[in-house]
C-alpha cells in the first residue's frame, strides 16, 4: 500500500514539475486561441504595481475583474511590479513586440504583440 501511495506521490510530482506557465486573462488561457497578435494595455500605478490588460478580440474593459496577472497556480494571480516585467513574461511564453503606441496623451501604452512560434516553449 505504501508502495502505490509513493507512486502516486511520485507521478504527482513529476506532473506538476512539467506544468508550462500559461498567458491567462480571465478563465481564458490565450496561449490556446487560434489568434496572431494580442494588445497589452498597460501603465505602472506606482513605483511597486502595474496594472496590465490583454485584448484579444473580445472587447477587453478596465476593470480589476478582467486585468491580466501573472498566475502561481490555476487559482492566484500576482500584479506585475511593472509594464516591463509584463512584457518579459509575454515574451518568455512565446510572444513578441510589434509596435507601441499612445491613443491620447493621458492614456496607457499599447503594446501590440505577435505570436513568434507555435513551438517555442513557454516558461515561467
Amino acid at each position: 500500500m505504501k508502495r502505490f501511495f509513493l507512486a502516486i506521490f511520485t507521478c504527482w510530482l513529476v506532473g506538476a514539475g512539467a506544468a508550462k506557465a500559461q498567458i491567462r486573462v480571465g478563465s481564458i488561457n490565450i496561449d490556446s486561441l487560434d489568434i496572431q497578435y494580442i494588445e497589452l494595455i498597460g501603465f505602472n500605478r506606482s513605483t511597486w504595481e502595474a496594472s496590465v490588460w490583454i485584448d484579444f478580440g473580445r472587447n477587453y474593459t478596465t476593470t480589476k475583474s478582467s486585468e491580466f496577472l501573472k498566475p502561481v497556480n490555476d487559482h492566484e494571480g500576482v500584479r506585475f511590479a511593472s509594464v516591463v516585467e509584463a512584457l518579459n513574461y509575454i515574451y518568455k511564453n512565446g510572444w513578441e513586440l510589434v509596435n507601441v503606441y499612445i491613443p491620447s496623451p493621458d492614456s496607457p501604452r499599447h503594446y501590440v504583440l505577435q505570436r513568434r512560434n507555435r513551438a517555442v516553449k513557454r516558461i515561467d
